[in-house]
This record gives C-alpha cells, sequence and structure tokens, in this order.
C-alpha cells in the first residue's frame, strides 16, 4: 500500500474527500455505524470497535502506586462507552520509567491499587488493558529512585543525540526483562485487567531491540531481523506461561521510525507476521519517536481540517493485508465519516482515538446518541502540561473555559 499510495496523495483523496462531509449535531442510523459493532479479540467480547490508545496520564504517585487521580480518570472514561480502554503504558521495572508521575507495574504491592483501578473501570461497564513498558535508553535516570538503578540499552547508543549513553545489557539483564514482563503480565491479570498490551512502538524498550537504530548488537539479540526479534519472543513464550492461552495480549507496533537507519515497513511487516505466527491478538499500528522530524511525528499537532485525520491509515492497511489477526489504527482521528471509510473499506478492525477523550472521554457516547459532529480536539498537546505537574492530564481549553466561568461568576 505504502509504495503506491504517498501519504500526501492518501490525504488528498479517499478518507479526505469522505471526510468533508461531515454534519453537525446528528446523523442518521449513527448506531448502526459499523463503530457500534459488537467483536471480540480473544475471550475479551467488546460492544463496540473505539478503542482508547494508551497515552501517559500522570496519574500516579512517584513511585508509581495508583492514585485516587487515576481511579477518577480512568472512571471517567469508563462512562464514556468506549469499546476498550488501553492504560497509559505501566513500566514493569524501577530503571524502566520515562516521564513523572507513571503508573508502575513492578511490584505486587502495587496490586491493590492496579486492582481498585480495574474494578472502577469495570463498575461503570467498561474493559480494561493494561499497557507494560520499559523504556530502556529512553528512561529517565532523573527519576530513578533505586541507588542501584542503571541506565540500559540494547547497544551502548543514546535514545537521542546529547542523551546519556545506557550501558548495554548483558545476558542477565535481558533475562530480567523477560521476567518482569511475565510478572507484570501475571499480575495485571490477577487484578482484574481484561487484557495486555505491549509497548513496542515510540523508542520505547522492545522497539530499540527491533529497530537498528539502537540495536548495534553482535550476538543472537542483534544483527539480522531474526535476532532482532528474539527478546520480543521471548517476552511472548514467558507471557503466555504466566497468563495462559485464553488471555488477550496485544502489540503496539512502529510501522516505520523515521530516524536514521531505523526501520522500515517492510521490516515492519515481517515483525508482524512473526507476532502473528506467536500468537498475538491484536496489533494496533503506529510509526515514528518523538526525536523523528516535527512533520513525521507520531502524535500531531493541530489537526483541524477533515483531510489531516487518520494520518497512519495507510501503514495499518499495509499492515492489515499482512496478517490475519485484528489491526487497530491510529493517528488524529476525529470525525465519524472518516471512520466509517477506515472500517468499510477494511483499512483496520478498531479505531484508536486518546487525545479526543482528554477534552471529551463520553465521545462515543455522544456518536452514539447521534450527536455526530466531529471531536472537539484540536491536538494542541496542551493537555499535557497538568500532567508534568502531577495533576493528570487535561483538556488545555477545558480547563480556560471553566476559569472563565468561574471568573464571571
Amino acid at each position: 500500500m505504502i509504495d503506491k499510495l504517498s501519504r500526501r496523495t492518501f490525504l488528498k483523496t479517499g478518507l479526505a474527500a469522505t471526510a468533508a462531509v461531515i454534519v453537525g449535531p446528528g446523523l442518521a442510523g449513527a448506531v448502526d455505524h459499523p463503530l457500534f459493532e459488537k467483536t471480540s479479540i480473544k475471550s475479551l467480547e467488546l460492544p463496540n470497535r473505539a478503542v482508547r490508545s494508551s497515552t501517559w496520564s500522570g496519574v500516579g504517585d512517584e513511585k508509581g502506586y495508583v492514585t485516587d487521580r487515576a481511579l477518577k480518570f480512568y472512571g471517567e472514561l469508563a462512562e464514556g462507552d468506549i469499546g476498550l480502554i488501553l492504560t497509559g503504558y505501566q513500566y514493569i521495572m524501577t530503571n524502566g520509567q520515562g516521564l513523572p508521575y507513571m503508573v508502575g507495574n513492578y511490584d505486587d504491592k502495587q496490586a491493590e491499587g492496579l486492582k481498585k483501578l480495574a474494578d472502577t473501570v469495570h463498575a461503570k461497564g467498561g474493559r480494561i488493558a493494561a499497557q507494560l513498558v520499559h523504556c530502556l535508553a529512553k528512561s529517565n535516570p532523573k527519576l530513578f529512585f533505586k541507588e542501584s538503578d542503571e541506565l540500559w540499552g540494547p547497544s551502548a547508543v543514546p535514545y537521542a543525540e546529547g542523551d546519556q549513553v545506557p550501558r548495554e545489557m548483558t545476558r542477565q539483564d535481558i533475562t530480567r526483562v523477560v521476567e518482569a514482563h511475565a510478572s507484570a503480565a501475571a499480575r495485571s491479570r490477577k487484578c482484574g485487567f481484561d487484557g495486555i498490551q505491549l509497548h513496542g512502538a515510540h523508542g520505547m524498550g522492545l522497539n530499540q531491540f527491533l529497530s537498528p537504530a539502537w540495536n548495534k548488537r553482535g550476538d543472537m539479540y542483534g544483527g539480522s531481523l531474526q535476532n532482532r526479534y528474539r527478546l520480543v519472543g521471548e517476552v511472548l513464550e514467558a507471557i503466555r506461561g504466566a497468563v495462559g492461552k485464553d488471555f488477550p495480549v496485544m502489540f503496539k507496533l512502529s510501522a516505520q521510525d523515521f530516524v536514521g537507519n531505523g526501520l522500515e515497513l517492510p521490516e515492519s511487516i515481517e515483525i508482524a507476521k512473526r507476532l502473528a505466527g506467536d500468537g498475538i491478538d491484536a496489533i494496533q499500528v503506529s510509526v515514528t519517536c518523538p526525536n523523528s522530524s516535527p512533520d513525521k511525528h507520531c502524535a500531531k499537532r493541530m489537526i483541524v481540517k477533515a483531510g489531516e485525520e487518520a494520518y497512519l491509515a495507510d501503514f495499518a492497511q499495509s499492515i492489515k493485508e499482512s496478517v490475519k489477526v485484528p489491526v487497530m489504527v491510529v493517528g488524529g482521528i476525529r470525525s465519524m465519516p472518516v471512520i466509517d471509510e477506515l472500517l468499510k473499506d477494511k483499512r483496520a478492525d478498531y479505531i484508536s482515538i486518546s487525545r479526543p477523550f482528554i477534552r471529551e472521554p463520553h465521545l462515543i457516547k455522544r456518536w452514539k446518541a447521534g450527536a455526530t459532529a466531529q471531536a472537539k480536539c484540536i491536538s494542541c498537546n496542551r493537555c499535557f502540561e497538568t500532567g508534568m505537574q502531577g495533576l493528570g492530564i487535561s483538556c488545555y481549553w477545558e480547563r480556560k473555559a471553566r476559569e472563565e466561568k468561574s471568573k464571571a461568576a
């Protein structure tokens, strides 16, 4: 698909043209829209095809324990009729945290809070899967709180120019990461989560092992694609042994890194095939990492026109055409006509949305009720400001509106 249709052409035709017919307050037959079809991923039954894509939410405490902010944040999402909520990434080892106030999943002492989180979502009718991550070279040593913690990487290659150079991981380190994934997956199931997703995109740890941009190893974990995939294969095998065959295990894949010597689509298609062969239950397709050029960034800003939506749909379609597992598309999706085109043309099986849910956590419920105007989110990315303050992410424009209303009262 990619070699036949450029992103620019894609945006000028097809979805862009369809999206131009966005209507205002209502659209007849909204509940008959393919978005609202019931489906299942392995043993998990879903009421619709909407997925809340994982986003760092800044709702943990300094050591990654679940807070009341987290319960409120995810509880409100659950009230919005989203088919599946993917949590913000949860770090599985104390040296794997990339941003402050991440929720952790590295110790059984965290189980009580994690269970409360899953129970809160279920009590409001939602379904939730935990996204698991070790950020490796992308981790922030300033956030480490154990003296013995070190910055690790597949190789002694910094995540980005100017970053601290990580220590190349030993075989023992790799084993610890594999075991930590399995422990976090088992903990997630025990705490009541409906599934897990492994973060293998955006320059996170598994992405680093898969990508020749960061993986310069000369042993069985580096070099060929088979070797670079080895850690992922070992992680999946360990997780299956820990959670069983019926528990949904998903993967977030970088279709293209857009960094020097990074993953390109043909290799990512082969990775997707290997994931399918290893029993993955769904693949969410993303691209790039935050240190790529702004025009290639996976969380593009200021999406206000219909033609700017669904900028990763061609990548998702390329992966979907190559595997027989459900594929989730992500990337600036904001309107029902675009979603209609994506699903009816079988470009993807699930629609992943994130930033619009920060402004409108009940967006799916609104659309289902027939108020199908485009999502209010303009993708300014100012929602992350309060997250960095430990207050949890929140829409800047909604905050501003509340402040103005308060002043006027």
